[in-house]
């Protein structure tokens, strides 16, 4: 077979395996026989074997009859079209369900030969994970080690790799790989890695005050059978702490109270205090009576202290109460939380504090360079107070960037977005690569059976395999092949925002400028709108019901269209592309004209709902930014700087040569 970009460190172990086995390689060094089966031409593991030969209608059919057998366990019946689907590109799901089903009988070196013909495919990476599992039962831990890949995207593989080396004596690459696990897995992990952890802690490598403070992060992020089992590696009386614990998390306004009359330790205030902060969003009253008793009773330290009060201030913040800032303020700089912090700078954008809004962020944990909002606002309170020479170095490293925050840095400083400007790169080459791929073809015919879903986890899985070049080049390749949605997901796993052809593809044109020039709106406006709302995927459902393109909620859809004289009979009429469209942008115009030509207060009412805005009103006319900023619901506030950014792109893309700026569309939020 022909390998793609294969890596000689990694590629040829399973296929070495195998030939060495078969005494081929016989007193060849690995790193010999790696580089043997480089120059043969034979590399799998990690490279993408090729495509093989088109399919016919007459293979899909007989698939689709195959793989319903195999499903089942009829192998007899799937032995009868073996022939005819052997250069099928799905053929390998057929010989995937053999071995899945027989894994008590078929050989090491049987999933070996597979995963070798189909590396990096959710076949593999499935029966590695049985597979593991087996040994891992039956104790053969060689096996993991002989058998299993160095690298694999599933984490209970990768412990059972680690205990592997910690069992046969390999203790310093143990810990290694285990350290790593640990350190990619803040809160909860698979079950196998349970035991990862008590291996460190056997080998001196996690403290009992650190195994807790996993215990804290699990329960953090609700993974409380996580919490649970690492908590046996602890004394009896943490363990039963930690079953205290759960309990206060189910019902902390009654638990919490029962934890007063316990002996007192640190590990019971971390319980207390992790009770209350749950109880402060629903019950307040009953959270701030409660951690006026607990303190009474117990001598909490700064961080506990600390955690209890931001929630108490951020939840205010959240309100958007003016005593909110106060309360913030209050809390010592290095015990205000994360999110405290947050909501400190929202609350004081929105007073127009800009020495608070420096004190927060100042006080946040490192911001990394990809954090763009909290570097903006840092430039923003800069140069409020007078530090405009730190101001302009921040910005000028934010405005090469093709995002909200990049925009309006590049307005601070009058820069044009050069970025808009750029000719796209030549990816044909990287695209023809992609064409000739066995996952690729594998997508296509998942499409053409009509199983959307499979096809989409398949290329999922093939762009693991991929650096960005390459990703990027397959999401081309999608707009190329009419899926813009399948793009627009593809390119974001790169985290790469300025592929800009990649990411906006302008779709439903002639709809959107027949609607734009009906309802004398912005088209620019609505494709963003369309952007954000469905990515383009006139079939888009969401969890609550909303829409098509413009992901309508049924009830707005018939209000709008009882207006416009069109007759709804069924949801599925809303689905309709030229339906869809006239109804979302006349509901936006509808918002437009509402909030007096506010574009970003129009855009929060289409997410939101109307009746929020005026709630939103500051007390003092603020910036659009400003404003945007102190928006209390996430999903909103992310919406509307998504919306005005996407409008920025599409309006370069409409009008090109025209420099029209992410600033000129954002009017001041006045009082009333």
């Amino acid at each position: 077979m022909t390998c793609y970009t294969p890596d000689p460190d990694t590629a040829c172990p399973p296929i070495i395996l195998i030939l060495r086995r078969m005494g081929l390689l016989a007193g060849l060094s690995l790193n010999v026989m790696k580089i043997v089966m480089l120059i043969l031409g034979v590399c799998g593991t990690l490279s993408l074997p090729l495509a093989q030969a088109s399919a016919t209608p007459e293979q899909r059919t007989l698939f689709q009859t195959a793989y319903r057998a195999a499903q089942q366990g009829r192998f007899e019946d799937v032995n009868g079209y073996s022939k005819q689907l052997k250069n099928y590109p799905l053929f390998p799901w057929l010989e995937y369900e053999y071995l899945k089903q027989n894994l008590n009988t078929v050989t090491g070196d049987s999933i070996v030969a597979f995963t070798s013909r189909n590396p990096n495919s959710l076949m593999s990476d499935d029966l590695y994970e049985r597979w593991a599992n087996k040994l891992a039962a039956g104790a053969d831990w060689a096996g993991i080690l002989e058998l299993l890949p160095t690298e694999h995207p599933n984490d209970s593989v990768q412990c059972y790799r680690a205990l592997a080396l910690g069992k046969l004596g390999n203790t310093e690459a143990s810990m290694k790989l285990s350290t790593t696990l640990i350190e990619a897995n803040p809160g909860g992990m698979p079950a196998p890695c349970t035991e990862v952890i008590s291996l460190m802690a056997q080998n001196g490598l996690l403290s009992e005050h650190q195994l807790w403070q996993r215990i804290e992060k699990a329960m953090e992020e609700n993974q409380v059978s996580f919490a649970q089992a690492v908590a046996k590696l602890l004394p009896l009386d943490k363990q039963l702490l930690v079953e205290r614990w759960a309990t206060v998390r189910r019902n902390p306004a009654t638990e919490v109270p029962k934890l007063f009359s316990q002996t007192d330790s640190v590990e019971l205030r971390d319980i207390i205090a992790y009770g209350i902060t749950r109880l402060v969003a629903k019950q307040e009253k009953t959270a701030t009576s409660l951690w006026a008793q607990a303190q009474a009773s117990f001598q909490f330290n700064g961080a506990q202290q600390g955690k209890v009060n931001s929630e108490f201030g951020l939840w205010e913040a959240f309100r958007q109460k003016n005593s909110a800032l106060a309360q913030l303020r209050a809390i010592p700089d290095e015990y205000r939380t994360q999110e405290a912090n947050e909501w400190m700078v929202r609350i004081a954008l929105r007073q127009g504090a800009w020495e608070d809004v420096l004190k927060a962020i100042n006080s946040m944990q490192a911001i990394p360079a990809s954090d763009s909002a909290w570097r903006y606002w840092k430039a923003r309170a800069l140069y409020a107070t007078g530090q405009s020479a730190q101001a302009s170095t921040l910005f000028n490293e934010l405005a090469p960037n093709a995002t909200y925050y990049g925009f309006l840095a590049s307005d601070q400083i009058n820069q044009d977005y050069a970025l808009l400007k750029e000719t796209p790169p030549d990816r044909s080459q990287r695209v023809n690569g992609i064409k000739r791929l066995a996952a690729f073809e594998r997508w296509q015919e998942w499409i053409n059976l009509g199983e959307r879903d499979k096809a989409r986890k398949e290329w999922f899985r093939l762009l693991k395999a991929m650096d960005k070049v390459g990703v990027q080049a397959a999401g081309q390749l999608a707009n190329e092949l009419g899926d813009p949605n399948l793009a627009i997901w593809t390119v974001s796993r790169t985290k790469d925002w300025n592929a800009v052809d990649v990411r906006f593809p302008v779709q439903f044109a002639d709809l959107v400028q027949t609607s734009s020039q009906t309802q004398g709106i912005n088209p620019a406006w609505i494709l963003g709108v369309m952007r954000r709302e469905s990515a383009f995927d006139q079939r888009a459902r969401s969890s609550v019901n909303a829409l098509g393109l413009m992901q309508l909620m049924p009830a707005t859809a018939r209000h709008v269209g009882k207006r416009l004289g069109l007759t709804l009979t069924a949801n599925e009429d809303i689905l309709h592309p030229e339906t869809n469209v006239a109804l979302g942008s006349a509901y936006l115009k509808e918002m437009f004209k509402r909030f007096g030509g506010n574009y970003a207060q129009a855009t929060a009412a289409y997410n939101a709902g109307p009746g929020r805005i005026p709630k939103w009103q500051p007390q003092q006319t603020l910036s659009a930014d400003q404003w945007i900023e102190s928006i209390p619901f996430e999903e909103t506030r992310e919406y509307v700087q998504a919306v005005m950014s996407y409008t920025t792109v599409y309006d370069a893309k409409l009008h090109p040569g025209q420099s029209v700026s992410l600033s000129s569309h954002l009017k001041p939020i006045a009082t009333d």
